[in-house]
């Protein structure tokens, strides 16, 4: 793959994970991402931290929100990128 694909394939797979993760805390079941005393919500969204009560009803919430989606899809692409990288390492070898 190019790049620029794993780039794209790292970005969407970013914006999938926060839309998920949004829309359990929309319909309020986001306590099904607890495992024992892990929040699974901020393993695979990290950002999520950044998010306050207001998150989908106010302009600054908004904005906080899509600025962490922005930066989860930022992390995304950075790890699938860093994997190519290791994966040409290991069998250009």
């Amino acid at each position: 793959m190019s790049t620029r694909q794993v780039l794209f394939v790292g970005g969407i797979a970013g914006l999938l994970v926060a839309s998920a993760m949004l829309t359990l805390l929309w319909f309020g079941v986001a306590g099904v991402l607890y495992t024992g005393n892990t929040n699974l919500m901020h393993v695979f969204w990290p950002s999520s931290m950044m998010l306050v009560l207001g998150w989908c009803c106010t302009v600054p919430g908004v904005m906080i929100t899509a600025s962490a989606i922005v930066i989860n899809c930022l992390l995304y692409m950075g790890v699938a990128y860093s994997l190519r990288v290791v994966v040409r390492l290991i069998t250009d070898r």
